[in-house]
């Protein structure tokens, strides 16, 4: 126990070491994704190898022979010969006079004439120049996918450089250079003076694109003018209309818009229709009465007061004072105009639209007289900014021409200058090219194999970094740092297999069989001056094969001479009584523990095993560990461990549930089994953990499921079951053939 609790600190401290050992295993695991990841891109390299066009190159040796060398004095029209050792000459310079337009350009109308296609910048690009170290040659070489091509263009190439050697001697230019030198200065100043002002000017005037800012003044004139002119005719035809519906209605706009109005005002329509009836009626008793009669004067009382009434009805309408703002002299003119049909109505309200419209052309001939006036006064201005404009790009114009001009002098005398070097001379031939240096073949294949490798591993560590799982006895063990009592190797017919595992079945005398005797050996010796009574078996997590190698187990230490008792106390999913058929679990633990039975009666012997009993877990209870937390289940593991020399309890996982923690701390330790592949690291750690809080005594980890592992001393165990069984075999036929002649001596005799 006081080592248990010394690793768990150290454990939490623990750094992931990847080790060769580690990072050999995760590279075997991951050879599914290795294999792969290598082929597709060796493949790859080699398709796109296969596609590519064969390149071929070929090339020639230029001597440049430092005896003939000349220098120039500048203060002096002499020259004399000097000697240049190759050690102290620019050649990286003399190799990028050699690939310059200026020494190649001569060559590209003849090039060309036979390779169209070629130009400078292509011709330059697949040309090399290499200085061979100590010594005054430069190799020059060219590559392409015609071999032809290479020789004709080497030949032209070899001509140039000739020639160019022999120009270089003609003629002194260090006095022109000085003259160039001196007027730069003051060349680079001017333009640099103008280019600033031209700036200044553009930024100032925001001039973009002089042409098309001036067509675009251009058209927003013309747009103007054209929509003036437009609504010029549309107010003529609008003032003629206007004047013909006056003509039509006999009155002015204002007395047509009292008609449209009295005309929607129900009140005084119903006041002049009952005007109309007093006036009818008046003309009717006039026939019949004379004036004095008093009918015809009540009529006329009547009449005065309907007017009376229309009068104040049309002055409320029309929001006015007066009938004077109408120019109408007389109120019994009013029913004249606005009980007129619903044509002339229709024509007043058209009079009305009229006179809007007119107002409004008016209006925006008065907004284009603006535009079109202020669209000729930033045409004007523009002219004379472009004339300023003008003038400074001439001033400019003129300015980088002489500074071009100087600078192009000054390139041409720098290179009638560099010509001063000694004549060249070619030292070897230039033949067609017959083999390709691209693409090579077994170089492709050992890059792709290196490339692909390289990234099928680096793909398998990341794999293995990321994956949370324990997938070998050796990981598990550098990871947790507890005792390790075992490994339990992976077997197919695992579950056909567990009722045969005994002293007699088909997987006895196996490396199956023994993995389970050295973990029942470990158990014994690990606590030496202790006896080991109970033990608790349990995993993390569900699914890691705890209630197998609870079985297995405890046949294994039946086998060996102990009276074990196996006691299935997983009430949650019992298993063990699925593992034997000769098992019920109709009544067990939970009924024991509840006091329903007696256990010694619930206690089930199997019949393949005489030293083997099993108590299963008995019907599912609301709670487990509450049952298995009790009093009673404590004197029950008392009373087990007087008569049985060893008890085994599987339970339920360690992660989630408390129950494998209550009896653990009433048994003698507990044991923790991890399925490899399947088991995360984090449930793991986190159940240590608790462990360690809890002082549970944790004797060790068994590892279950080890694929392709084998012990150091596994081939030993074969051979040596192997033999036993062959001499076995042997004994029996040799006795079955003496006592077949001991019968036939009987018979003779």
């Amino acid at each position: 126990m006081t080592e248990y609790l010394e690793k768990i600190p150290s454990q939490q401290q623990k750094v992931d070491p990847w080790e060769l050992g580690q990072l050999a295993a995760v590279l075997r695991r991951r050879l599914f994704l290795i294999i792969p990841i290598a082929v597709f891109i060796t493949a790859g390299v080699m398709y796109r190898g296969w596609l590519q066009t064969p390149i071929y190159r070929e090339q020639f040796q230029l001597f440049l022979d430092p005896s003939a060398e000349t220098s120039v004095n500048p203060l002096s029209e002499q020259t004399r010969a000097s000697f240049v050792p190759p050690q102290f000459r620019d050649f990286k310079t003399e190799m990028e006079v050699l690939t310059s337009y200026k020494v190649i350009s001569p060559l590209l109308p003849e090039i060309q004439s036979r390779y169209s296609d070629l130009d400078y910048d292509k011709l330059v690009k697949k040309l090399k120049l290499k200085h061979l170290e100590g010594t005054a040659i430069i190799e020059v070489s060219y590559q392409d996918t015609n071999p032809e091509k290479i020789k004709f263009i080497l030949n032209k190439l070899k001509q140039a450089y000739t020639d160019y050697s022999l120009n270089k001697l003609k003629s002194s230019t260090v006095q022109a250079e000085k003259l160039v030198d001196t007027q730069l200065p003051d060349l680079r100043k001017r333009v640099d003076r103008l280019q600033g002002e031209l700036q200044i000017f553009r930024r100032k005037y925001n001039l973009v694109d002089t042409e098309q800012q001036s067509q675009v003044l251009s058209e927003r004139l013309a747009n103007a003018l054209q929509q003036k002119q437009e609504a010029l005719t549309l107010l003529g035809e609008t003032q003629s209309s206007y004047q013909s519906l006056q003509r039509e209605l006999g009155v002015d706009i204002k007395q047509a818009r009292v008609i449209s109005t009295l005309s929607e005002a129900p009140r005084y329509l119903a006041l002049q229709e009952q005007l109309q009836q007093i006036d009818t009626q008046l003309a009717t008793d006039t026939t019949r009465y004379t004036n004095g009669h008093p009918a015809i004067a009540d009529l006329l009382e009547k009449r005065q007061r309907m007017l009376s009434l229309i009068r104040q009805e049309v002055v409320a309408v029309l929001g006015i004072e007066t009938l004077k703002e109408l120019n109408i002299k007389e109120l019994n003119q009013l029913p004249a105009i606005s009980a007129q049909q619903s044509t002339r109505l229709q024509l007043a309200q058209k009079l009305i639209e009229t006179a809007t419209q007119l107002q409004g052309l008016q209006t925006r001939i008065k907004y284009l007289n603006a535009i079109e006036n202020q669209s000729r006064k930033d045409l004007q201005q523009f002219a004379v900014i472009i004339r300023q404009y003008t003038d400074l790009n001439r001033k400019l114009e003129i300015a980088n021409q002489s500074l071009g001009r100087f600078l192009s002098a000054k390139e041409n005398l720098q290179i009638e200058t560099a010509r001063k070097v000694s004549p060249w001379q070619v030292i070897s031939q230039i033949e067609a090219p017959k083999r390709p240096i691209s693409p090579n073949l077994p170089r492709n294949l050992a890059l792709g194999g290196i490339a692909g490798v390289l990234a099928g591993v680096g793909a398998a560590i990341i794999v293995g970094k990321l994956d949370n799982k324990y997938h070998s006895p050796e990981e598990l063990q550098n990871d947790v740092g507890q005792t390790f009592l075992g490994t339990i190797p992976y077997h197919k017919q695992l579950k056909t297999a567990i009722t045969q595992l005994s002293r007699n079945g088909t997987l006895a005398n196996s490396a199956y069989w023994e993995a389970y005797i050295s973990l029942q050996t470990n158990l014994d010796f690990l606590e030496p001056d202790k006896i080991l009574k109970s033990l608790v078996i349990s995993s993390a997590l569900p699914g890691e094969g705890k209630s197998t190698i609870s079985l297995y187990l405890a046949k294994v230490a039946a086998a060996m001479g102990k009276r074990v008792l196996l006691v299935d106390a997983d009430m949650r999913n019992p298993t063990v009584h699925r593992y034997v058929e000769s098992l019920t679990n109709t009544w067990g633990l939970s009924n024991a523990i509840s006091g329903a039975a007696e256990a010694h009666d619930l206690i089930q012997r199997l019949p393949e095993e005489e030293n083997l009993s099993v108590l299963t877990a008995g019907q599912t209870p609301p709670n487990p560990a509450r049952l298995l937390a009790s009093g009673k289940m404590k004197d029950l593991l008392l009373d087990f461990q007087t008569k049985y020399d060893l008890v085994i309890i599987d339970t339920p996982p360690l992660h989630g549930f408390a129950d494998a923690k209550y009896l653990a701390s009433q048994a003698d330790g507990l044991m923790m089994v991890v399925g490899l592949d399947k088991t995360q690291k984090p449930a793991v750690r986190q159940v240590l953990k608790d462990l360690y809080l809890s002082h549970i005594n944790l004797l060790g980890i068994v590892a279950n499921g080890v694929k392709g592992y084998k012990s150091s001393y596994s081939g030993y165990y074969d051979h040596y079951y192997n033999k036993g069984k062959n001499d076995s075999e042997r004994y029996e036929l040799i006795a079955t053939v003496s006592s077949k002649e001991e019968s036939a001596k009987i018979q003779d005799k």
